[in-house]
This record gives C-alpha cells, structure tokens and sequence, in this order.
C-alpha cells in the first residue's frame, strides 16, 4: 500500500471514528418522543408502523434489538441511526475528495494534501455536527439511515465516474439500482439523489449538446418519476387493477406471466450481449429486489402483530397502506400556508440558518423560535464558507456544481412545494430537509480547500515555514468551522440522562387501575406507550387507545377484536362506514350508571354524604350536552367512537383521559374527570377535580422522576413544557390540603415537588405560580420560603415597574414589611423618577404609617417634576394637616 493510500484511509476512518464518538457519547439511552417509540416497538416485535412503513429499518431494527450490547432495548436500535450517520460523515469526506480531485487532480505534494483533506475532513465534520442531523442521529429514527443511502449514492455514482471507462464500472450502476431499491424501504427522500445520478452519468459519458441534453432530461424524469413516489407504490396498484378486471385466480396467473416474461426478456438481453437492455433490467431487478423488503409488510401483517397499522393483510388494504391514504390526499398547486413567508422561509430558509448560520432564542406565538437568520453561536462563518465554495465549484467545474446544485434544490425547495405543509405544524420539520443539509456541506469542504488555494498562491510565499502556515491556517479554520459547531451544539443534543419519555409514558400507564381503558392524543403520549407495552411488557392490561387513529375503521375492529378488547357495540357495516355524523346543535346526552358502581366510587370522595342523598332511588347516570366537532354541523368519527366505548362499557373497565388530550377532544365531559395522575379518570359524579388518596399515591410513591433534577441533563422547550403536567398534579394535591387546612401535608407534597422536579431545573414558565406556591408557604407558617421567592422574583431584571410595585404591595400586605416595602419602591424611583404610580403608593404607605413628615418631603419632591399633578397637591395638603395637629 502506497504511503499517500495509507494517509487516506487513516483520515477516513478518523473521521467515522470521532463522529461516532460523539453520537455515542450524546445518543438517547433510551426511547425518544415523536415515531421513535413507535419505530422501536415495531422493529423488536416486527410489526407494522404508520403508513408507508419502513420495512428494511425495521428488518435492521429487528438484528439490533437482539444484540446484547445494551440493556436497554430502546438504545440497542437508537444505534443504527448513531452508526450510521458516522458511515454519512465519512462518505461525505470521501465525496467532497473526489470531487476536489475532478477539477484539482490527485494530491501530489504536501501543500495539495493538506488543501484537499483539509476541505473534506471540515466540511464532513461541519455536516456532523450540524443541527438537523446530530438531532436524528441520536435516536431510533428513519432519517439517519436514510441519509446514509442518500450519501452513499452520490459517493457510488463519484466512484463510477472515475473508473467510467473500464468494462466492469455498469457493477457501480448497478450497485446504485440496488440501494435505490433498498432506500425505498427506509424513506423516500434518499431517491431524490437520483437527478443528480442522472446529471453526472450525462455529463461524463456525453459531450454537451442541448438537444440530447433535454431529450436525456426527459428520460431521466421519466425513469424518476417510475420511481418516485416508487414502483414499490406503482406494482401493487397494477397487481390490484390485473385482479379486480380479471378475478383473483386469473389475475395472478397474468401477475406470473408477467415475471417469467421479465425474466425471458432478460436471458434473451444477455444472451443477444445487448449491453444497455441488460444494463436496464438488471437495474429494474435490482430494485424490485432491494424494494421487495416491502413483502414483509404485506406477510407480517397476516400474522395479526400487536402494532398492525392499516392491517395491510390483503391487497387492496396494502396498496392503500402503500399510498398513504390514510393521510388524505392534497393539491401541490394550491397552497395550503403561504409558499414564501411561512413554508419557504420559515420551514426551510430558518432550518438552513440553524445548521450553518447560527440559532437564535427568540420565540414566536406557537413557543417556535422565530428568527429565519441569526449570528448567535456560529457567527455566520459555515454559511459564509459554503457561499464562498458553491461560486468557487462553478468556476472551477460548472457541470459537478451544477449537479450538487440540483442535489440542494431536489432535497429542499423541491420538497418544500411537494409536502405544501400547513401553517401551523405539530413539531419543527427540519429533518426533512437533511439531504439539501448534506449539499450544503459539500461546498462547505469545497469553499474551505478554495479558501486555502486561494491563500496558498497568493499570499503564502514559498519559503521555509510556508507549510506551517497552511497547516496552521487549516487548523484555524477547523476551529472555526467543526469545533465551533461541535462546541455550539453540544449541550442542545447530549441526550445522556434524558429519560423523559420512557418515564412520563410509565407514570401515565401507572396512573391507570388495573384493566383500565386510556385515551391518548398523539404520537408523544401514544408511541412512548406502545414501546413500554410490547418492548418492556409494562402494563399490558391498560388498552391505549389513540384518539387520530380512532377515527379509521380499521383500528376500531383491532380495538374490538384483540386483547385487551374493547366493549364496542357497533357492527362490521356501521364500522366500515364510520365518518363524521349530522349534528348541527347542542344536544344533552345520558348515559346510565349502574348504581353499584356509583355507590362503589363514593368511596373516593372525602365528602360522602353529599352525594349519597342524590340516588334517591333513581339510577344515577352521567349527563353532558355535546354540540358540533367538526365543521359546526357534525361530530367526528372519533367522538362517535368515544361516546360508543363508554356507553357499551358500563363502567365495567375504568376509562382515562390522558392529561394532554385537549378540552375539544373530551366530548364536554369535563365536568366528569378526575385527576388521578397524568391521566384524568371518568368518573360517576361531577365536579371532584382530584383523588387526594390516589393522586399522593402516585405522585409520591409510584412514579418516576430519573434525573428531572439533574441540571447538567439537557431539556428542550416541549419537554419543559411537558414537564409542567407534573407540577399541575402536585400542585392540585397541595391546594387541595391547604384548603382542609393540612398543612404537615402540603408541606410533604410540596418538597417532593422541589426535590423531584426542582425550579432550578426545570423552571417556572409564569412569576404568579412561583408567588402562588410561595403564598401555600406562607399559609402553613413558612414565610421564610415566601420571602425568598419574592426576593428571587424581584432580582429578575425583565421585571415592569408595575410588577415590582406588586411586590412591594406584596411584602407590605401579607408579610407586614413596611420598611423592605418602602425601600424597594424608593429603589424604584430613584432608577425612574417619573414613575407617577410609584409616588402614589408611597403616599397610601406613610399615610398608613404615619410617616407625615416623609409623605410631605415626597409630595414636594413630585411636585418639582409635576407642578400640576392634582394627587400631589392633595397629598401636600393632607400631610400638611396632619403634621399641623
């Protein structure tokens, strides 16, 4: 091995290793919220996630899962998307070499060395440790992977381009047809790499000529096209039309018949040595081979899997799963949000600047950060540097430019218009967008090894020391570039010690009694859930039932007919035929009690006698009015299902409510639920907010709190956010005690709160919750804590005049301090003197106090600044008077 192939290899791997370090050091130790739970599940039980699957992942899933290398199942699988993207960053090095190496040539002296490895090396690590893909690549996620296809195209179709002319290179084509097919059961966003496939096989095969050129783009858009959205999604549609024209036994004979033929056809390519037919459908082979992980699906999903979503098990049901109609279908030309201002600028210009311009801190109204460019952090430097690099590439090789090119507007913009996304989002969108990231890069490498030439010719004389200089000039940028970023970005993606998810998800299980029937939202308090149920087998017996998919007929016969089965009254036609219903007004609904039942849950109540007077002979029952859901004149599927569970049920299973379930989402029976946790139970009588006995045991001895008091874990905003479920809970159970005046109690609840979920961690959103715990304190005879909170509160320098006048107002009225009272509102003055309000309390104070002498020497002293202020010229008087008797 030649010294220069060593030195390359031995950059190469230093790079996969340190980026594989890193996602090491800061991957989730277990699950993560969003699909991660779902993903998790589905790969160690091979089941089927939301539609269109991700069959080949899940297959990987499935081989990670039973490696013994972690105890944890959830963070054996959140490695592929670790190895992975390391695999990324060095095929990323690999492909910005090469593409140095095209208008450069191979590196024959140190200071050509050190300009191309140095372009490579940074601009890889600058796409590691970039936002968007550090973020996917430390948690159980298709995107990672995906991106490592999307990358290892590109880097195949380089490694063709160079061994073009040789007879074997159609192996790297092939290859390329291969991963395509493999991609498809991963996502579909690595296949928009192909364009760029396209481009460069044109460009080193044919000299330019406009005419072949649009006819080769024509082609190419076509063979896109046959493959995107995917043939994976076009055969079976074919399949299914052959079988309904022709009848199931027939339909497959031709299906037959059309495979012995595709294979006649390719003998007969091969034998005849017709290179380019052979060439396409061993290519087309190859696709449907690495495609055909999608088979799996459609097997799975006969063997009835506890995740089976779609239930894909026939083939019309597995085109539809193919086609994602679940999810409804949308005009590309009509936009659903505004095209510049909100799904170009903000969901893809602001996601570009957080990975190569800098991230701000400032929210918008939906707690997003609002800013589409800001400095903070990066200074600007990689977006600058890949500016610089993009103008360098077409100067030096316009065509490999323009195919990166292509390759940045395919895997951004062009996704942008393709997705059209409402305004607003559940979630930031960013990840999408990771292959236009990946481009991004590559110039970010090229720019840099630009910078460097650049310098190296015109300002870095040959003389001795002159290699030093370039070394120490590619060191610099490399702080600049990785190390800042890496340093940037740290803390924000260390996932060590976040245990969030996996346990908010195990303390809503724990909410629940046994055999219990839970209603939940979304994906963050439905998929953690399902990892727990079927990865760990924690609490089996509650049946969770997601209220989105509630509304497909499809999930409420797998709630009906699986265990734990639902009571649901409704026939296989009334299913099939579930939608929205008329219901134009307000209408009050019943629904009966079995009175053993209501007289079994006044067990609960602290207050008995109050209610047991209201049977009176008469069977209890829950009474609610419902108006219109959806669209003011109809309820949706979902409530109808709601409504259907609870009725057949009888109270025989209890029924939750999951505490992010919005108010609209309840079918109006607020006044029914009762917080037992994180979950609100259904309950026979109206208006108890919480089981004190219930509530304490769960808050206090059930459930999980794993490092909510570690400071040096990082939280993001929705999970500080989520957190705040908790403090709820605590603090419902403390008012309740203080109300009974159990104070001994309230102090318990209180201090588990601050040592399980402490404000130093996990921060107060609002200064009146602080001040109403404080006041909780200060009720059970410790004013000191009260104190300190107002003492905190008043050092907050984003306090309003007004607000630090409260707390004055504060420490005299309920702490009986006049003289701190006094001094603050002094301070205040003093800093802003034309505070009129300030003035005015201070006359009620010494009025109050007596102090005449000061409220005149005050009144004077306005009086100067506002020789007319009629309260100033009364207060005189007044102060007057009273110092004259």
């Amino acid at each position: 091995m030649e010294r220069s192939q060593f030195h390359h290899r031995l950059l190469t791997w230093f790079v996969f290793l340190i980026s594989f370090f890193i996602y090491y050091l800061t991957i989730a130790p277990t699950t993560s919220f969003w699909d991660c739970g779902e993903f998790i599940a589905c790969s160690h039980i091979l089941g089927i996630p939301h539609p269109p699957g991700a069959p080949f992942y899940l297959l990987l899933g499935r081989i990670f899962s039973i490696i013994p290398w972690a105890a944890d199942i959830g963070l054996r699988v959140n490695i592929i998307s670790a190895l992975t993207s390391a695999f990324t960053i060095m095929l990323t090095h690999l492909i910005i070499f090469r593409l140095l190496k095209i208008f450069r040539g191979s590196p024959d002296n140190f200071e050509d060395r050190v300009i191309l490895y140095s372009g490579s090396i940074i601009g890889a690590l600058a796409f590691a440790f970039s936002d968007s893909l550090w973020f996917s690549a430390v948690e159980a996620e298709v995107y990672a992977i995906s991106m490592f296809f999307t990358a290892l195209i590109v880097w195949l179709i380089l490694v063709w381009y160079e061994k073009a002319d040789e007879p074997s290179s159609d192996r790297y084509l092939v290859l390329i047809a291969y991963c395509v097919g493999l991609t498809i059961g991963i996502h579909l966003l690595s296949i928009l790499a192909l364009p760029t496939i396209f481009l460069i096989y044109y460009f080193r095969k044919h000299k330019f000529d406009i005419l072949k050129f649009l006819l080769f783009i024509l082609i190419s858009a076509i063979s896109f096209f046959s493959i995107y959205p995917g043939i994976v999604k076009k055969l079976p549609n074919l399949a299914l039309i052959v079988i309904n024209s022709f009848g199931a036994s027939i339909g497959i004979y031709l299906l037959i018949s059309v495979v012995v033929l595709f294979f006649a056809a390719l003998i007969s390519a091969i034998l005849s040595r017709s290179r380019v037919l052979t060439f396409v459908l061993i290519s087309l082979l190859m696709i449907l081979v690495g495609a055909s992980t999608f088979t799996g699906v459609y097997l799975r999903s006969q063997l009835n899997p506890a995740i089976d979503e779609n239930n894909p098990e026939d083939l019309k049901k597995f085109v539809s799963y193919i086609n994602r109609d679940q999810y409804g279908h949308w005009d590309y030309i009509q936009r659903r949000a505004n095209l510049w201002d909100y799904q170009i600028k903000k969901m893809y210009l602001r996601y570009l600047g957080w990975n190569y311009f800098g991230k701000g801190t400032l929210k918008d109204a939906q707690g997003l950060l609002a800013e589409t460019l800001n400095f903070r952090g990066l200074w600007g430097i990689p977006f600058l540097v890949g500016l610089f690099g993009m103008v360098f590439h077409f100067i030096k090789d316009h065509r490999r430019a323009l195919t990166i090119l292509i390759l940045f507007l395919m895997t951004g913009l062009a996704i942008v218009l393709y997705l059209n996304q409402p305004n607003p989002q559940p979630r930031e969108r960013d990840y999408v967008y990771l292959g236009s990231f990946f481009a991004f890069a590559l110039w970010i490498g090229i720019g840099i090894s630009g910078i460097l030439d650049l310098i190296n010719q015109y300002f870095v004389k040959p003389k001795q020391g002159s290699k030093l200089q370039l070394l120490l000039l590619s060191l610099l940028l490399f702080i600049l570039i990785p190390v800042k970023m890496l340093a940037f970005n740290f803390h924000s993606h260390n996932r060590t010690g976040n245990y969030v998810a996996y346990d908010y998800s195990y303390n809503l299980l724990q909410s629940c009694e046994p055999n219990a029937i839970i209603f939940t939202n979304g994906d963050n308090d439905t998929f953690p859930l399902w990892f727990l149920q079927y990865v760990n087998q924690i609490r089996t017996d509650v049946r969770v039932v997601n209220l989105s998919l509630l509304n497909t007929p499809w999930y409420v016969y797998q709630l009906r007919d699986k265990e734990p089965r639902l009571p649901i009254h409704m026939k296989d036609r009334e299913i099939d035929k579930l939608a929205p219903s008329y219901w134009p007004t307000k209408k009050t609904l019943q629904i009966m009690v079995p009175k053993e039942v209501f007289q079994n849950e006044l067990k609960d109540l602290e207050q008995r006698k109050e209610f047991t007077s209201k049977l009176n002979g008469i069977q209890p029952a829950i009474t609610f009015e419902l108006g219109p859901t959806w669209m003011g004149q109809a309820i949706r599927a979902q409530d109808i299902m709601i409504l259907n569970i609870i009725a057949s049920n009888q109270f025989r299973k209890p029924i939750y409510f999951a505490i992010t379930v919005p108010r609209e989402n309840l079918v109006n029976l607020g006044d029914y639920l009762r917080m037992d946790g994180l979950a609100y139970k259904l309950v026979t009588y109206p208006g108890n907010q919480i089981s004190p006995s219930r509530l304490k045991e769960n808050l206090m001895e059930k459930f999980q709190y794993r490092n909510l008091d570690n400071p040096d874990v990082y939280y993001n905003d929705n999970i500080l956010g989520l957190l705040t479920n908790y403090r709820s809970a605590f603090l419902k159970l403390a008012n309740f005690y203080r109300q009974e005046k159990m104070y001994d109690l309230m102090f318990e609840v209180l201090d588990k709160m601050e040592s399980s979920i402490p404000e130093h961690v996990i921060p107060l959103f609002d200064r009146r919750l602080s001040m109403g715990i404080g006041s909780m304190y200060l009720d059970g005879g410790r004013p000191q804590e009260f104190t300190r909170r107002l003492d905190q509160l008043l050092n907050t320098s984003s306090l309003s005049n007004s607000e630090k006048l409260e707390i004055a107002q504060i420490y005299y009225q309920y702490l009986n301090q006049p003289t701190r009272s006094e001094a603050i509102v002094r301070e205040l003055l003093q800093t802003n003197p034309r505070f009129k309000n300030g003035y005015y309390w201070l006359y009620q104070l010494y009025s109050d106090i007596k102090e005449f002498n000061k409220g005149l020497q005050l009144a004077t002293k306005m009086l100067e600044l506002f020789p007319n202020d009629e309260q100033a010229l009364a207060r005189k008087k007044q102060f007057e008077n009273f110092l004259s008797k």
